[in-house]
């Protein structure tokens, strides 16, 4: 064999050797690799210094935002034909009252409408025990009200609240609502439907995205969802309000409950209602959601020679008995039958003396609503609209300027109880004090003015939660002019709101 051949047999030799070792490493990296990938290390080769953190933590809101609607107004401004038989605001007015109190670093309220108002702070009273207070109107549109807290406890936290009213025009009468905390989800119950009835539904977004809000509609023909005319969909453009008419596009029903589902941000909802028969005034008030339903609920804020109708729902089939609530207990005003889903009203005829509020109980949790409903001179009547009150560890509220309030309160705990009430007038000062012992059951009244004179913000400490309670509102010029001026107020709840967190180290995972 010649030298070349060998040379070449040793050439392809070497080569074919060379080959097999890199596919063999190829093949044992890819492996290795594969292994890094999908399998976690052995926990004893990971260096465990202390061991794996687990705990969990509390954490409360360090900002209260609320939303406070605009003055009353009809939902439809355009004239149309004589002018003697078209729609008028009248003189329509309003006030609003903003009060911070506990531990509070800032305040301020701000026009939602205009991005180019500068927000106004509230002002502290000039001694120790004063709160922030500010005092104003809604005429130009709604406000946002933002409170900045220092801690978060029991006694901290923000109420506001408005009213209007007007003794000529179609919107004779007083309404008054709470500021309302922007929420993905809120409910409704609302009064019947009847012809010459707006229920306008005000979505506000004051956020810097636009969203859509989803609303479903439950009625009084069946337990089924209405489909409404206008749509079941609403877009509310980032720092702007929607609307629609929920009489009209779900007419003919005795009461309607009212869900809205925002997709992208929190919301705040109310609802401007009016009332006409014929060229009469019949009423407004705004609307605010619900609370959370429960099987024993109590409204204040009704009283004797009132015109009553509850409105009540259910999740399940369930049977309901509602009563009159009087200083001593309650009185049985009627019973029934509750359907799965469907709203069912009761109608009570005139609130008996003595009567302060109205009791729901049941043997499934319910959402419920009193329409309360007076007369006055020349065909004019007006009405409110009362919600179920809740109980907490300290609430308040804050009474709008040039309006009279009296005070509910109802002892729910089913034992005997003591609260304490303090009042602060229009400077944050602390004016008044008074300890209010209830019976089980048992409810007392007393005018906002009994705290003290000049009484404007009305906070109660109850630490047992043992009692609900809510303001009526009055205003002076409707009630000499002779009309029928009615409204009410919730209280805001000043307590913490609180998440619990759960969160675990794990030192094998590596991100």
């Amino acid at each position: 064999m010649t030298d070349s051949r060998r040379h070449a047999r040793s050439s392809a030799a070497g080569l074919a050797g060379k080959v097999s070792v890199s596919v063999v490493s190829a093949v044992v990296l890819i492996a290795l690799m594969t292994v890094f990938v999908c399998y976690r290390p052995w926990m004893g080769l990971v260096d465990d210094a202390g061991g794996a953190a687990a705990g969990a933590y509390d954490v409360s809101t360090e900002r209260i935002e609320q939303y406070c609607p605009g003055r009353m107004a009809l939902m439809d401004s355009d004239s149309y034909g004589d002018s003697e038989f078209q729609a008028s605001s009248g003189n329509i007015t309003s006030s609003a009252r903003y009060a911070a109190l506990g531990s509070v670093y800032m305040s301020s309220v701000t026009p939602m409408t205009d991005s180019d108002a500068e927000a106004e702070r509230l002002s502290d009273g000039d001694d120790a025990d004063a709160i922030a207070v500010l005092s104003g109107a809604v005429d130009d549109g709604p406000t946002l009200f933002d409170t900045r807290l220092t801690a978060s406890e029991d006694g901290t936290g923000a109420a506001g609240s408005i009213a209007s009213w007007a003794t000529d025009g179609d919107l004779r009468g007083v309404a008054a609502a709470t500021c309302v905390v922007p929420s993905l989800s809120q409910s409704f119950m609302l009064p019947a439907t009847a012809t010459g009835t707006t229920q306008e539904l005000v979505v506000s977004n004051p956020s810097d995205r636009a969203t859509a809000v989803t609303m479903r509609v439950w009625g009084s023909s069946d337990g089924e969802a209405i489909s409404l005319t206008t749509g079941n969909t609403l877009t509310v453009d980032a720092h702007g309000e929607s609307s629609v008419d929920l009489a009209a596009a779900a007419s003919g029903q005795d009461g309607l409950f009212v869900t809205l589902d925002s997709d992208e941000t929190p919301v705040a909802a109310v609802v401007r209602m009016t009332r006409m028969d014929g060229l009469n005034p019949q009423g407004i008030d705004y609307i605010t959601p619900v609370s959370q339903s429960s099987s024993d609920a109590v409204i204040p804020s009704v009283r004797e020679r009132d015109a009553v109708r509850v409105t009540v729902r259910a999740e399940e089939s369930a049977s309901v008995t509602v009563s009159w609530l009087t200083a001593q207990g309650t009185t049985a005003a009627d019973e029934g039958q509750l359907d799965a889903g469907r709203v069912t009203m009761f109608d009570l005829g005139e609130a008996p003396e003595h009567t302060l509020g109205v009791v729901i109980e049941s043997d499934a949790a319910v959402n419920a609503m009193a329409f309360a409903e007076r007369g006055g001179d020349d065909g004019q009547s007006d009405f409110t609209v009362a919600l179920p009150g809740t109980a907490a560890a300290a609430s308040a509220v804050a009474v709008p300027s040039d309006t009279r309030g009296e005070l509910t309160v109802a002892n729910v705990s089913g034992e005997r109880t003591s609260v304490t009430m303090h009042a602060y007038d229009a400077d944050g000062r602390h004016v008044g004090e008074r300890q209010i012992d209830l019976e089980d059951g048992a409810a007392v009244d007393l005018a906002v003015t009994d705290l003290g004179e000049d009484a404007a913000v009305i906070m109660v400490d109850d630490p047992s939660e043992s009692v609900v309670w809510g303001v009526r509102l009055s205003q002076p010029d409707v009630d000499e002019s002779g009309l029928a001026g009615l409204a009410n107020l919730q209280t805001t709840a000043l307590t913490p709101v609180q998440e619990t967190v759960l969160s675990q180290s794990d030192r094998a995972v590596i991100r």
